[in-house]
C-alpha cells in the first residue's frame, strides 16, 4: 500500500496534475486550491476536503479522485470562453423535444461508419435539466446562452470558472426568464377552436424577439402563479406547450377540458416547426400538481 499522502501533499498531487493547462494554480491552504483565469477574471476555489476524506478511506482511489477535477477544469481552459457577467445575465431556458430536437453530448456513444466513437466535446456536457422522459417524447429544459439573436449551447466547462455546482445555472436562468417576462409583459387571447366546448387562451411575450420563450415560462412558479390570478382560475388551470412559442391554458379542468386540450396540442405540434410536447399539465397555485395524457380509440377507415 502506498504511503498516505497528508492534506498538504493531497492538495499539491492535485495541483501538479493542473499545471500543465495552462492556468495560474495558487494554494492558499491545505485542501484549497484557487485557479485565477486572468485579469478581472473571476478566481475559481475547489475545495478538496470531500475528496481527501474519501481518499484516508481508499488510498488506491487516488487517481479515480482526482482524475473528474482535472478533466472538469481542463474543459474551463478551451475558448471559446464566456465572461461571467454574459452568463450571469444572458442564460435562457429553452423548452426542447429531444426526440426531435437531439443534443449531442460528451461521452455519448455513435456509430459513425460502422464503428462505434464516444465523444469528448472540449467543453463538457451540454446544461439541461429532464422533465419528461416517454417512448414518445423526452422533454428537457436545456440552458443556453443569448448571443444577439443566435442562442448557443451552455456548457458544463463554460460555467466552471463561475461557480462549480451547475444545479445553479437553472435557478439563474429561471430568474432571467421572469425578468424579461416582467419587463415585456405578457398578452392572452382566446383562441377559440369549431366545436370545443372550451376557450383556450394563447399567452405570448408582448416583445415578439421572445417568442422561443413562452413554452419554458412552465418552469418559472412566479408567472404560472401570476396567470392563474388573473385569469381567475379558482380550479387550477391545465396548460399545453406544443411548441417552442406557443403556451395554451384553460381554466376549465374537467374530463373534457383535458380531452380537447389533448387534441389542439397534439394537432399543434404535429405541424410545428420546433414542436415541444403533447402532454396536458395541470397546475394549481403556481405549482404542477400533474401531467396528463390522453388515449383515444380513433376509427380508421
Amino acid at each position: 500500500m502506498p504511503d498516505l499522502l497528508n492534506e498538504t501533499d493531497f492538495t499539491e498531487h492535485l495541483a501538479s496534475k493542473l499545471r500543465p493547462l495552462s492556468i495560474e494554480v495558487e494554494i492558499p491552504q491545505p485542501l484549497i486550491v484557487e485557479l485565477h483565469y486572468g485579469q478581472e477574471e473571476p478566481v475559481l476555489s475547489i475545495p478538496l476536503k470531500h475528496a481527501y476524506d474519501q481518499y484516508v478511506k481508499a488510498p488506491e482511489m487516488l487517481d479515480s479522485l482526482i482524475d473528474p477535477y482535472v478533466l472538469e477544469i481542463g474543459w474551463t481552459v478551451q475558448p471559446p470562453r464566456y465572461q461571467a457577467r454574459e452568463i450571469f445575465e444572458k442564460t435562457m431556458p429553452v423548452m426542447k423535444d429531444l426526440i426531435h430536437d437531439p443534443v449531442l453530448q460528451d461521452g455519448e456513444a455513435i456509430v459513425r461508419d460502422g464503428k462505434e466513437i464516444v465523444l469528448r466535446l472540449p467543453k463538457g456536457p451540454v446544461l439541461y435539466r429532464d422533465l419528461v422522459t416517454r417512448d414518445d417524447e423526452r422533454l428537457v429544459v436545456q440552458f443556453m446562452i443569448e448571443r444577439g439573436e443566435e442562442l448557443l449551447d451552455l456548457y458544463r466547462g463554460d460555467i466552471l470558472t463561475c461557480f462549480p455546482e451547475p444545479g445553479r445555472i437553472e435557478e439563474l436562468s429561471m430568474q432571467n426568464l421572469a425578468r424579461r417576462a416582467l419587463e415585456s409583459g405578457l398578452t392572452t387571447r382566446v383562441y377559440r377552436v369549431e366545436n370545443f366546448g372550451i376557450q383556450p387562451i394563447l399567452i405570448s411575450f408582448r416583445n415578439e424577439r421572445l417568442s422561443e420563450y413562452v413554452a419554458s415560462l412552465i418552469n418559472v412558479s412566479d408567472v404560472m402563479l401570476a396567470l392563474e390570478r388573473n385569469l381567475d382560475a379558482t380550479e387550477g388551470m391545465l396548460v399545453t406547450i406544443p411548441s417552442r412559442d406557443q403556451m395554451f391554458i384553460s381554466t376549465a379542468v374537467d374530463d373534457q377540458a383535458v380531452c380537447e386540450m389533448f387534441l389542439l396540442a397534439r394537432h399543434i405540434k404535429s405541424e410545428s416547426r420546433s414542436p415541444v410536447s403533447g402532454l396536458i399539465w395541470r397546475f394549481q397555485q403556481g405549482e404542477v400538481s400533474g401531467v396528463h395524457t390522453v388515449n383515444l380509440k380513433e376509427e380508421r377507415g
